[in-house]
């Protein structure tokens, strides 16, 4: 799994490189920070959100079904309300499959630090959990709109209370699944001789948040 690679620095040939790769998963976790780019520009950040919007329809472009998952900062100094309005607006935008929403806390040693404009503790515990609330209906919808993909899932646990052959149930990660922070896939209807670490082809049949249900086919 390729992740957190700099956006400046993910250029078509990189993308092309991953869609004609195929022991590289069709996942991608790129570390967004913040949807404005007035605070792109205090992070130091040498992208802007125009440009990260554009990573993504190239990247969907080659790789249709790929899984794309970021990181965000919120209530970093200077951050206004208008600020956080335009990242709710860019997280919208975005269809992003996982997003990992972090509160700014001073870290010694960094330019951050010495800033004005800190927000208080109980203004950024608010954003994040607005954002987080977000974020975790945005990415429901987005696991939605894979119901009908084909997938291949690796299973990783067995349902050791299957009543007989057809009944069994697993649980695993399809190819546009990073290990433990971007939901799972259960396969049902299971026959007896799987085990774990095989790999099934099924179809996705419906969603739990951002979890995955499917059948083997």
């Amino acid at each position: 799994r390729f992740t957190s690679p700099h956006p400046a620095e993910f250029t078509d040939d990189v993308i092309e490189a991953m869609a004609d790769t195929p022991t590289v998963m069709p996942q991608l976790h790129m570390p967004l920070q913040s949807g404005s780019d007035r605070i792109l520009r205090a992070m130091r950040r040498s992208y802007r959100s125009d440009k990260f919007l554009g990573i993504l329809d190239r990247v969907r472009a080659a790789m249709p079904d790929a899984a794309i998952t970021t990181d965000i900062i919120v209530g970093f100094p200077g951050e206004t309300e208008e600020d956080f309005a335009t990242l709710c607006d860019f997280v919208t935008d975005a269809r992003l499959d996982a997003i990992g929403v972090f509160g700014y806390s001073d870290e010694d040693g960094t330019e951050a630090e010495t800033y004005d404009g800190k927000l208080d503790e109980d203004e950024i515990a608010e954003r994040v959990e607005h954002l987080s609330a977000l974020a975790d209906e945005l990415t429901a919808q987005r696991a939605e709109e894979r119901i009908g993909e084909e997938v291949v899932v690796l299973v990783e646990t067995l349902d050791p209370d299957a009543d007989g052959p057809g009944s069994g149930t697993a649980e695993g990660r399809a190819a546009c699944q990073g290990p433990e922070v971007d939901g799972s896939t259960l396969l049902t209807g299971l026959t007896d001789g799987v085990r774990v670490g095989d790999m099934i082809r099924a179809r996705v049949v419906a969603t739990d948040g951002v979890d995955l249900v499917a059948e083997p086919f």
